[in-house]
């Protein structure tokens, strides 16, 4: 069983469902999740995560939505190195803001990596534009992430 710390970022609320069905399924593979929709730091470190998850929608220009952009800056500013500790990103956005797609998503990933942690997968875009279902297309890419993170 490893302990998964799930960073949400959401703006209308649909990261936050995304998040919760990648809980259940996490929960119902064994391992423990920890989700924090107002992520931190000091819970992330509190945590003893053995890998972690960034569930974000992009607000604006590809901006981070509100609840997660402290992470982001304590992330920069405290620099906790995750010495090759496993992440994943789950990015959603809508396609038709072009050059800025699923930013805030890339960003986590680009800040993550400066970290060290380790990408086992590469981040999951998910376009609001292409589907409907978006927690049923970030169960698929978790099925290939446990598998190689966990």
């Amino acid at each position: 069983m490893s302990v998964i710390y799930l960073a949400v970022g959401s703006v209308t609320g649909t990261a936050l469902i995304v998040a919760k069905a990648v809980q259940q399924q996490l929960e119902q593979a064994g391992h423990r999740v920890v989700l924090d929709d107002k992520p931190s730091v000091s819970a992330l470190n509190a945590s003893r995560c053995d890998a972690v998850l960034i569930c974000t929608s992009t607000t604006g220009r590809g901006d981070l939505p509100a609840a997660i952009a402290p992470f982001y800056v304590e992330l920069e500013e405290q620099f906790p190195l995750q010495n090759g500790k496993p992440f994943g990103v789950i990015s959603l956005g809508d396609s038709s803001y072009d050059a800025t797609f699923c930013g805030a998503g890339a960003l986590f990933e680009e800040r993550f990596f400066e970290l060290q942690g380790s990408a086992p997968v590469p981040r999951v875009t998910i376009d609001a534009t292409e589907t409907v279902t978006p927690d049923e297309d970030a169960l698929f890419w978790l099925n290939e992430w446990m598998e190689k993170a966990l």
